[in-house]
């Protein structure tokens, strides 16, 4: 689906994934599962561009379903990935970034997080809040923690474009909280984040799960 010209969301059965293509080089936002790595170079080629000109992984956060494919793609394009500090920490560790609500099924996702292999990534630069990277005219790193101590968006100011990652779930037709309460860091930020979102009134919301909605300024939550 291609959201703005240049700008796609590519998607399986469990999450998002958006590839910007400009003139000189295309970047990711979050990297999916590991088997997204064929769905990426296969969408790369089928514009006419070449793997290597990938040269950027923004990554939201470091959950195994948003990192799963950054690793072989940056080996395979020479990208360079992009992450919080926490994130980073927690990648090079090979682990998500806070521990998983699950109960007594807990140890067993981690065990699955250790065993894939796909969340051991390197991360090349550390983003802050506020951060203005060159993509899209001006693309700002907005810091959202809630789902994750760290969680990072992207707001495009040009084209009123918001990659919202986990920060929210999308509905058709609304920009919802992310109610996960089993894996979100703390509920009550998470909240707050959504809330500091609407404030930038975005036009068009992406996030990790859901659909893609537009005229999105006056469908986040109300309370």
């Amino acid at each position: 689906m291609e959201i703005i010209p240049g700008v796609y969301q590519q998607k399986n059965a469990i999450v998002n994934w958006y590839l910007i293509v400009e003139d000189q080089n295309i970047t990711m936002v979050d990297a999916g599962v590991r088997s997204t790595y064929r769905q990426v170079t296969n969408l790369i080629h089928s514009l006419g561009r070449r793997v290597t000109d990938l040269s950027r992984i923004l990554l939201t956060h470091a959950d195994l379903d948003h990192v799963g494919a950054a690793q072989a793609l940056k080996q395979a394009s020479g990208a360079k990935v992009f992450a919080s500090q926490i994130a980073a920490q927690a990648l090079a560790a090979g682990h998500s970034s806070r521990t998983l609500k699950m109960g007594i099924l807990t140890p067993l996702f981690s065990r699955v997080e250790r065993l894939n292999g796909s969340m051991q990534v390197e991360v090349d630069e550390i983003l802050s809040d506020g951060q203005i990277l060159p993509v899209l005219g001006g693309l700002k790193v907005i810091k959202t923690p809630g789902h994750t101590p760290c969680h990072l968006s992207y707001f495009s100011l040009e084209y009123q474009l918001l990659f919202a990652g986990d920060a929210v779930r999308n509905q058709p037709d609304a920009v919802g909280y992310n109610q996960s309460k089993l894996t979100n860091w703390d509920h009550q930020v998470m909240r707050q984040s959504v809330k500091m979102l609407a404030d930038l009134r975005p036009e068009i919301v992406a996030c990790g799960h859901g659909p893609v909605v537009f005229n999105a300024r006056e469908k986040f939550p109300q309370s």
